[in-house]
């Protein structure tokens, strides 16, 4: 830019040393000064354009630099959340394929958990089958055990009174017992023995001898008179069943010997029916030589084989019912 002015004067100087020189001359040298000044101040306005200009390009160079700055600030945070979201990557990846083992292990798991489920369900179905199973049969066994008590109570009942019955009719048998041994007072153990034996009855033997002779049906006067004597006591208690059976000994027939015994049995019932016997408590019977006391091996013991028993037993039609009820 000096350059130009520089030159401007020097032009300007040489058309004044040349004033001289014809007016043509000076106006051309005036018209190019003038295009020179017209130059010079195009020079200066491109010049003062050029100084904004640079202003501006320092300007821009300066915001060049902060906006460098900025974008290396941008850059160094961009690679560290660069390596941020690598590391967060390489992390999530790692997340993922752990959450997809923990998933898979978790659906076996389940799958396990749901087979266990289902196995332990059915394992359920079936205790509470049994259980149901159980307790029907429990409800079976309480009904089948109240029953079982009902019937243990109405046996007990029947048990209270049978045993009722049984001492009541031992009591009898007792009270008749003391009272036919009190009537029978001058006669031997030999003629008549009283005697109470395991089955509960009361057995009054009189023997042949005070009864009959040998081989004879007929009632003496002796034997007579105490079967009199003994009907005073059977008399007092009415329920007191009486049976009469007649025995022998093994001398003779056997068809001889059962009619024999039948024949004393039915002449000493007839005696206790003459005395107010109620014929209806009475049963006669001839037992022969089957049922003996001793072995007929020798005469004592036929002796004491030939007899006549008043077996006297309570009436025991209401403890039958007793026996025979549900």
């Amino acid at each position: 830019m000096n350059k130009i002015l520089l030159t401007g004067l020097v032009l300007i100087g040489l058309t004044l040393m040349q004033s001289c020189v014809s007016a043509s001359k000076y106006q051309k040298s005036l018209d190019e000064n003038n295009q020179i000044s017209s130059e010079l101040r195009a020079l200066k306005f491109v010049n003062n354009q050029n100084k904004n200009l640079n202003g501006k390009i320092i300007e821009l160079e300066t915001q060049i630099e902060q906006t460098e700055e900025v974008m290396f600030e941008i850059n160094n945070k961009y690679n560290g959340l660069k390596q941020q979201h690598e590391s967060l990557q390489v992390n999530y990846d790692k997340m993922l394929a752990r959450n997809q083992d923990l998933l898979e292990k978790a659906f076996a798991d389940k799958t396990n958990l749901t087979e266990e489920l289902i196995a332990k369900q059915a394992e359920l179905n079936t205790k509470e089958s049994k259980l149901n199973k159980l307790e029907q049969d429990l409800s079976n066994q309480k009904a089948k055990l109240e029953i079982t008590q009902k019937n243990l109570a109405g046996r007990q009942e029947r048990i209270d009174s049978l045993t009722y019955l049984l001492d009541s009719s031992a009591a009898k048998l007792g009270e008749l017992r003391k009272k036919i041994s009190a009537i029978l007072i001058g006669y031997s153990n030999d003629e008549i023995a009283v005697e109470e034996r395991s089955d509960g009855r009361l057995y009054i033997s009189l023997s042949q001898n005070l009864l009959f002779k040998k081989g004879s049906d007929v009632l003496d006067w002796k034997g007579k008179s105490a079967i009199q004597k003994l009907s005073k006591a059977l008399n007092s208690d009415q329920t007191i069943q009486i049976i009469v059976e007649g025995h022998t000994d093994s001398d003779g027939s056997q068809n001889l010997n059962w009619s024999l015994s039948t024949e004393r049995a039915l002449a000493v019932v007839e005696v206790l029916v003459e005395s107010k016997i109620n014929p209806e408590r009475i049963i006669a019977s001839g037992r022969g030589q089957f049922h003996p006391l001793l072995q007929n091996t020798n005469e004592e013991n036929k002796s004491k084989n030939r007899r006549t028993e008043i077996i006297l037993s309570p009436n025991f039609e209401n403890l039958m019912k007793l026996l025979n009820s549900d």
